[in-house]
């Protein structure tokens, strides 16, 4: 899929020589679409080499179960997945919900997240397909993007946020992904309605609190159009595995 804002990728290059006059770089042509993703890519080690970014020790158990859901969901949807790299998940000790990816298979989520709002493996799940998939799809926002070297969790969010129509139809593609992976996709619908139910601890996440609602909105819409049933479903936690479990274990005992 491609995003249609027509935004340049910005590399900011100061030379300088004896006679104070800049090189010509009018020779070079526009950064292109693989540029850029290379590029926001690369931001991911940034990220975790920031003092203020401290991961999760995962297990072997723990990284094995999260290989697994993402093997399964991308084999089960060849058509529209690439797998092209092997993934990289990353649990960050942070109090505030949040989750997002980046290209090459890069994901992020904070213990926070998982250990007030993830309780559920059904719930788990749904909120990391759709990072799978926009990850492998690269569907990311262009954005001027000047090299920093230093990037906090704030500025990762706002990099990797998608504009509302894009989310519609990026959902619309995660329910139909969870469909075929055999997770059930009613659950993302529990997804969206856990953040449009505490908009203020997934502020930072959401970036605009009234958009969760038009998204729960359309969203509902889709599903009554494809004729799911129980659109408000309750999640329950005890049909969750033990790998996961092992998983929540990991992460609570981390700190």
């Amino acid at each position: 899929m491609k995003i249609t804002a027509i935004i340049f990728l910005l590399f900011l290059v100061a030379c300088s020589s004896s006679d104070k006059k800049f090189m010509d770089y009018s020779h070079l042509s526009e950064p292109t679409d693989r540029d850029y993703i290379d590029h926001l890519a690369s931001v991911g080690a940034d990220y975790l080499a920031n003092d203020e970014t401290h991961e999760v020790q995962l297990r072997p158990d723990s990284l094995q179960y999260l290989d697994q859901i993402y093997e399964r969901i991308v084999t089960n949807n060849e058509l529209l997945f690439t797998h092209e790299f092997k993934p990289h998940f990353h649990v960050i000790k942070n109090k505030t919900p949040f989750i997002f990816s980046l290209p090459h298979a890069q994901f992020f989520m904070s213990s926070g997240l998982i250990e007030k709002y993830l309780k559920s493996e059904e719930l788990f799940v749904a909120a990391i397909a759709t990072e799978i998939l926009k990850s492998d799809r690269n569907i990311y926002e262009k954005r001027i993007m000047i090299p920093l070297g230093f990037y906090n969790t704030e500025k990762m969010i706002q990099m990797t946020r998608l504009k509302q129509e894009t989310k519609y139809q990026v959902n619309e593609w995660t329910y139909i992904v969870l469909k075929r992976s055999g997770y059930d996709p009613t659950a993302f619908l529990n997804w969206i309605q856990v953040q449009n139910r505490n908009t203020l601890d997934f502020s930072l996440h959401l970036g605009d609190a009234i958009g969760i609602s038009k998204e729960e909105h359309s969203f509902k819409n889709f599903m009554t159009k494809q004729g799911a049933v129980g659109v408000e479903k309750k999640i329950n936690e005890a049909n969750s595995s033990k790998a996961f479990y092992k998983l929540l274990n990991n992460i609570t005992s981390s700190k």
